[in-house]
């Protein structure tokens, strides 16, 4: 069992009976900027904030940036006092990096304080993986507010009509996308793909992450060591090569997110491997022609156990903060079971179990999604992208055998680049204490999608 789970594992909170009740307006008359990314989640938040200073006596000056322009406006805020209270992480991509460069304050003291954290607020009703998402070196940044898991998303009507059961494995999905392979599935009959997913270079190391959990690897050894070129590493290459370079497109090493689910959507693929938060853009009547005939399971296992994976969104506290205790107070009512319900009700998949109990709240999503996303929660993992400070040209370096994997080249050779890169990214980053921490990635797609 992955040790992430003990994230959520604490003992008894700190105090005794004679502890002063936690109080809601403890920090009354503080004010508190706030940084948050432009999400379906902040949008969904931002008409409930009065809510928060009315309980409170708290102000709020949130702050909304695309992704790209967050990390870069952080860059500089966490490093200076007093700039920055509470802003959104994406622990897969900076949690490392910022955590390292003393810009988190952890919460994990916080949440033991009965003094600091409602009684009502209940830490283990998250998902453990997505709780497991949200911890860096044991420290837990904060909570998460949205997630999604890396699904299998597959045509009901093919499935049905060629009597093909829903794989489970990676064996069952090899032989899946064999036999849909060229059948008359788009408009008119045309033949379309077994398998579609993102193929180009750093966009389809989320995929390569699953393949190599299923087959039993981590992405570094106990050393922190790259095992890109070690038997499962290889082995993964090997089977991501021969998926996509035999039932994708021929081109499928040019296609991003938008390129895969554009076939997709057209008809044009039996499967399609992508995070599961796409779910909306697939069900639109108006734009897709295979809404309502989507399937969506978990990323199959293989060998090594689960493949699946689960990224998540979050909020943390700067460690600079003036007001790291009224900022907590945020990230509880943000993340409190009141706030997520109302986030999944506007389908944003979240991390508390008990919304997900909540029929009425789950609204339109497809209920085998709900089903396939909590059952990620419990089994995947959150080491979606290598867990490495200097992450971007990690993906990078990965990619590159990716991609040579895909057109049939010697995996070998192309595992061993790859090992050597990331073996000196490792050593310029995180070798010596004299060498800069590279800032976090430029592009505003985070997640594993």
């Amino acid at each position: 069992m992955c040790l992430f789970f003990l994230a959520g594992c604490f003992g008894p909170r700190s105090g005794t009976s004679a502890s002063p009740p936690f109080n809601w307006r403890q920090f009354e008359g503080t004010t508190l900027r706030v940084l948050l990314s432009q999400s379906h989640w902040q949008q969904v938040i931002a008409p409930h904030l009065p809510e928060f200073e009315k309980r409170t006596g708290i102000r709020l000056a949130i702050e909304a940036y695309p992704q790209g322009e967050l990390w870069d406006v952080l860059e500089t805020g966490l490093a200076q006092p007093g700039q920055v209270d509470v802003y959104m992480t994406v622990p897969g991509l900076d949690g490392l990096r910022f955590l390292r460069a003393g810009g988190i304050q952890p919460v994990n003291d916080y949440l033991r304080d009965r003094t600091l954290t409602a009684p009502d607020y209940h830490w283990e009703d998250f998902l453990p993986q997505t709780r497991a998402a949200m911890e860096v070196e044991g420290a837990i940044l904060g909570p998460p507010v949205m997630a999604e898991h890396l699904a299998l998303l597959y045509r009901k009507d093919l499935f049905t009509q060629y009597q093909i059961a829903v794989p489970r494995t990676l064996d069952e999905l090899e032989a899946a996308a064999r036999l849909l392979h060229k059948k008359p599935m788009a408009k008119n009959g045309t033949p379309g793909v077994g398998l579609v997913s993102r193929g180009n270079g750093t966009a389809a190391t989320s995929l390569y992450a699953a393949v190599l959990h299923a087959m039993g690897g981590t992405w570094l050894d106990a050393g922190r060591r790259p095992t890109i070129n070690g038997p499962q590493g290889l082995a993964a290459l090997e089977r991501l090569g021969r998926l996509l370079g035999s039932y994708a497109p021929p081109n499928v090493s040019d296609f991003g997110w938008q390129e895969a689910s554009a076939l997709f959507l057209e008809g044009g693929a039996a499967m399609y491997i992508e995070g599961s938060s796409i779910y909306p853009i697939l069900e639109q009547t108006a734009t897709s022609r295979v809404a309502g005939k989507v399937g969506y399971a978990v990323f199959p296992s293989g060998p090594g156990g689960s493949g699946t994976t689960i990224a998540v969104r979050g909020l943390a506290i700067a460690r600079q903060s003036e007001n790291p205790k009224a900022a907590w107070l945020f990230l509880q009512w943000a993340s409190s079971p009141e706030m997520v319900r109302r986030a999944l009700v506007a389908g944003i998949l979240v991390g508390r179990q008990s919304a997900w109990r909540d029929r009425s709240a789950r609204g339109e999503i497809p209920a085998d999604l709900g089903r396939s996303f909590q059952e990620a929660g419990h089994i995947g993992t959150p080491d979606w992208a290598p867990p490495l400070v200097a992450v971007t040209a990690a993906r990078e370096a990965v990619g590159k055998a990716i991609e040579a994997a895909i057109r049939g080249e010697d995996v070998r050779a192309a595992a061993d680049a790859a090992a050597r890169r990331l073996t000196e990214i490792l050593d310029t980053t995180e070798g010596r204490e004299s060498h800069p921490a590279p800032a976090p990635p430029r592009s505003g797609q985070a997640g594993p999608s």
